[in-house]
């Protein structure tokens, strides 16, 4: 007799032997969004990958806590210099990648639990954008990204600027309005602003300060 697709999502992945790695790249700042992330999506994966950008070992020893796998590197300013290598990491049929201050709900389980039974190679998820448990919407629209994709060789590639799409060498890309939950303070994408100045060039770092002029009116700060 066949497997259920209304059996629960954990259930599907251990009986057909699906494997998904959970991969991160993180500077490990803030290590209870770090910690939330990985719980949120612990029913569904096989295992979780950190590369963690810092230099500070007692932050690099506490991050790998939350971690089957975990390596150190040089901060960059942004995740994307280190996202290619990262993901080489992973060991599972499927790559899911999460930044530390994202995580899953559980309608985003039980659909990841099934689309990764279909014969799509990339799933692109709407994104919730969270600042001081704020929507904005009104900013960002549902502000689509792939988080999901098969590991095969050559199937995704990243550019290492900020705030870029991958190359996708494949047709069967999906895209699901189902949510991504990114929550995130605004002390937070000041300080991260801050960072990435040394790492961007100018007319990023002019997108990111409308970014943050915008979320500064719709939050009401002064």
């Amino acid at each position: 007799m066949g497997i259920s697709y209304l059996a629960p999502p954990a259930l599907l992945i251990r009986e057909l032997h699906m494997k998904i790695s959970l991969v991160c790249v993180s500077d490990c700042r803030n290590m209870a969004n770090l910690e939330r992330m990985v719980v949120s999506a612990r029913p569904i994966i096989s295992d979780a990958v950190l590369v963690a950008q810092t230099k500070d070992a007692n932050t690099f020893r506490e991050a790998s806590k939350l971690f089957d796998f975990s390596i150190q590197t040089l901060p960059k300013g942004n995740a994307d210099p280190d996202r290619d290598y990262a993901y080489s990491l992973a060991s599972g049929d499927w790559i899911l990648s999460l930044d530390d201050d994202e995580y899953l709900t559980d309608e985003c389980k039980d659909y990841i639990g099934r689309i990764v039974h279909s014969k799509a190679d990339v799933v692109w998820f709407d994104f919730k954008n969270l600042v001081d448990k704020v929507d904005i919407k009104d900013i960002l629209g549902p502000d689509p990204h792939p988080r999901l994709w098969r590991k095969i060789p050559g199937l995704i590639s990243w550019p290492p600027q900020a705030h870029t799409f991958p190359q996708i060498a494949s047709p069967k890309q999906v895209f699901t309005r189902t949510q991504i939950v990114h929550d995130r303070e605004y002390k937070d994408l000041e300080e991260r602003h801050k960072i990435r100045g040394a790492y961007i060039d100018p007319q990023m770092q002019e997108v990111e300060q409308r970014f943050l002029a915008a979320v500064k009116q719709r939050l009401g700060k002064q």
